[in-house]
Order: C-alpha cells, then sequence, then structure tokens
C-alpha cells in the first residue's frame, strides 16, 4: 500500500495511558454495532478496541478493525480534534463489510465539522 494512503502514526492512539484518557473523560456516542468514546486533542487520533467477546476469531476481528481504520482514514480532514476510541459491539461480528462501513460513516458523520 502506497504511503499517502497509510493511516500515519501521529493518528493512532498508541498505548494504555491514550486510551485510558479517552474513557476517563467518560463522552460515547454509538450505534447498534460500534461504540466510540472520545475526549479532547490536539488533532483526529483513532484507537480500536475488539475484543475476543465480539468474535473467537482473530480473523473477524481483523476484519472489524480493517474497516474502522480505512473509513477513519477517509474522513480524518473532516472530524474535530479528537482523540476517538471505537469499540465494536457483537453485532458488527456478522455485518458485512458495506454495513460496517455504513455504520461508521454515520458515526463520522456525527463528529464532522461539515453540516
Amino acid at each position: 500500500m502506497p504511503r499517502r494512503h497509510r493511516l500515519p502514526r501521529t493518528a493512532r492512539l498508541l498505548d494504555r495511558a491514550q486510551f485510558k484518557a479517552v474513557f476517563d473523560a467518560r463522552r460515547s456516542r454509538g450505534n447498534s454495532y460500534f461504540r466510540v468514546h472520545y475526549a479532547a486533542s490536539d488533532a483526529a487520533r483513532l484507537g480500536i478496541a475488539v475484543s475476543r467477546r465480539v468474535s473467537k476469531r482473530a480473523v473477524d476481528r481483523n476484519r472489524i478493525k480493517r474497516q474502522v481504520r480505512e473509513t477513519f482514514r477517509l474522513w480524518r480532514d473532516k472530524l474535530e480534534s479528537l482523540d476517538y476510541v471505537v469499540v465494536a459491539r457483537s453485532a458488527a461480528r456478522d455485518a458485512d463489510r458495506r454495513v460496517l462501513k455504513e455504520q461508521l460513516e454515520q458515526l463520522w458523520q456525527r463528529f464532522s465539522d461539515e453540516p
């Protein structure tokens, strides 16, 4: 994948302390597939949590994470400067790629600077 299409390291939450800061802010929005926790930041950054409770199969968890990263990468320039932690719910395991993309885009729209 060309570098320009990747999500840069500066756009990711990387350690436990960063995730904890977002969860401690106690602000979230969600739908039946995902819950997005968020906190103030200098730039839009992403963290992803897909537990084994969502799916025991790593291939399912990785598919969900890929979809989250891809939609965030496309929406990142339009999003408010916040740290986001996307937590997948069990319903996401059985959803196909198209449904996951639609649900994630609805969530990103809520955080968008554009009307």
